[in-house]
């Protein structure tokens, strides 16, 4: 008897049991088969970890084996991401697995953490939302029970109590049947509780071992394939611009060495080459003035000398004119004589006009022998005009002469008068002429003087080119010292800029990284 109480509460228990008995049963089942899945993720996380450990090669020849290596297609899928987020870069310090220094290395944009998850690696296997979201869907599923059985219990607890034919004793006993019986609907939200405690509890564990295979072999990966692609590629630029900032200086070095040498260079060889060529361009000068003072002197001298000797030679010319004049008077006497010789010869033909035989005869002796003294001084005439010293030697045959040549005394006069209008002249000509000779003395002596001073302005304009040329070599040395210094202070700023650019770029690209759709 004490045992059909129980038993009957039993019985009005025995649905919400068999419910609290069907989410134990489901939890369990569910909970096997999705943790053997991961427990399967997870060792072959572990196998690949292993194999990518012991693989010995290039980066990327060791993705491509590990990829041919696994079966799995969620584990390929992620290897071919890895793959393709890989970048060569020259290594640094050959820090790369199976890369030596001077040797390119791979690198990944991807940080292997992202692309790496649980979620990721267990794909479309596992719907891990609805593994993770099951707890709560248990307990709820108990506590909906649980109400819906609460709420049909008070239903028929009140359709009993507003029964018209029921007594008191009837509504005491339907009141402690629901309140006996009301304790036991909870079964359900119990173990529904129960289930969602012990499953969130094996799944964190299920799923931090997974994630510990899985951050095991990111950091496999990180070993061989860095994922600091992005600050990689600026310690190269980095170590790239101070090399060149290096060899920049060195070059400035050198440039300025060179500068100087070419300085000193040219001026040596101006030094050493120009200054000969000064000394005999000085010498030559000094050579010119000393030939033109010659020149001068000899030019002084002999227009000394042509001035005495036409001194002498009007003195002479004067004096012989002097005695042709005295020639000339006798000559004119002698001709007034023989006018008068004639007169009285014509007197005299007249008067023996008888006797023109005779005298033709006579007269044609005379005329002969007037002839040749005609001739004689027309040689005469010549050789006067022909020389100065023959003057005297003409008078003389003048004189010689006088009495055979009484009829050519009209062209003595003529030539005497042609010879005294050539000498004046000639003594002009002469004078001309020595006046031209000094001129020409004085001109050369002034161009002389003029192509000294041409050499001394020549040589100073040489002297001004080469110290402008020193000058103008060391300002270029000094401006290109100060275009390096600020090549070297806008080629720091730019590497400044450049690294604040590049870590911009990095979060850009791991913002549009993380924006890229995971490919499936």
């Amino acid at each position: 008897m004490p045992m059909n109480p129980y038993l009957a509460q039993l019985e009005q228990l025995a649905v919400p049991l068999a419910i609290a008995a069907l989410i134990f049963v489901f939890a369990i089942l569910n909970f096997q088969r999705w943790t053997a899945r991961i427990s399967s993720v997870r060792e072959q996380v572990r196998e690949l970890n292993d194999w990518l450990a012991a693989a010995t090669g290039s980066s990327r020849d060791a993705l491509l084996k590990a990829e041919r290596q696994t079966q799995d297609n969620e584990l390929k899928f992620l290897l071919r991401e890895t793959e393709a987020g890989l970048i060569d870069l020259p290594a640094i310090n050959g820090t790369s697995s199976g890369a030596n220094a001077g040797q390119r290395a791979s690198y990944s944009f991807r940080s292997h953490a992202d692309t790496w998850t649980v979620r990721s690696v267990l794909g479309g296997r596992l719907n891990l939302a609805l593994f993770e979201t099951m707890p709560n869907l248990l307990i709820g599923f108990g506590l909906m029970c649980t109400f819906i059985f609460l709420a049909v219990a008070l239903q028929q607890a009140g359709l009993a109590l507003n029964a018209l034919d029921v007594s008191a004793r009837q509504q005491d006993q339907a009141l402690q049947s629901l309140i006996a019986t009301a304790g036991g609907k909870f079964i359900t939200s119990i173990a529904g509780l129960l289930c969602s405690l012990v499953w969130n509890w094996r799944a964190k564990i299920s799923l931090e071992n997974l994630q510990n295979s899985i951050d095991t072999l990111c950091h496999t990966l990180r070993a061989r394939v860095p994922d600091n692609a992005a600050e990689a590629s600026v310690r190269m630029q980095l170590a790239l611009f101070q090399d060149i900032l290096d060899e920049n200086r060195t070059q400035v070095g050198q440039l300025r060495r060179l500068e100087g040498d070419f300085a000193d260079a040219v001026g040596e060889s101006l030094a050493r080459n120009m200054q000969p060529a000064f000394d005999k361009l000085a010498t030559l000068a000094d050579s010119i003035q000393i030939s033109s003072q010659s020149f001068g002197s000899a030019g002084t001298q002999a227009a000394g000398e042509l001035s005495k000797a036409g001194a002498a030679l009007t003195q002479g010319m004067e004096s012989g004119l002097t005695s042709f004049n005295d020639a000339v008077g006798m000559l004119t006497q002698a001709v007034q004589a023989t006018r008068g010789t004639v007169t009285e010869l014509d007197t005299a033909l007249e008067r023996i006009n008888h006797s023109g035989h005779q005298g033709a005869i006579q007269l044609e002796s005379l005329l002969s022998k007037f002839g040749q003294t005609i001739t004689t001084v027309q040689n005469a005439m010549r050789g006067l005009e022909g020389t100065v010293g023959l003057i005297q030697q003409t008078a003389e045959a003048f004189k010689g002469s006088a009495s055979t040549i009484e009829n050519s005394v009209a062209l003595q006069r003529a030539a005497a008068t042609d010879f005294k209008d050539a000498l004046v002249p000639m003594n002009q000509a002469l004078g001309r002429t020595v006046e031209t000779l000094q001129t020409s003395a004085q001109a050369a002596d002034s161009a002389l003087g003029q192509v000294r001073t041409h050499m001394q302005d020549a040589q100073e304009a040489l002297q001004s080119t080469v110290s402008a040329i020193t000058q103008g070599v060391s300002g270029y040395t000094h401006q290109v010292a100060d275009l390096h210094l600020k090549m070297d202070q806008h080629l720091a700023t730019a590497v400044t800029q450049l690294g604040g650019s590049i870590s911009n770029l990095e979060e850009v690209l791991d913002e549009f990284i993380d924006a890229l759709p995971v490919k499936r």
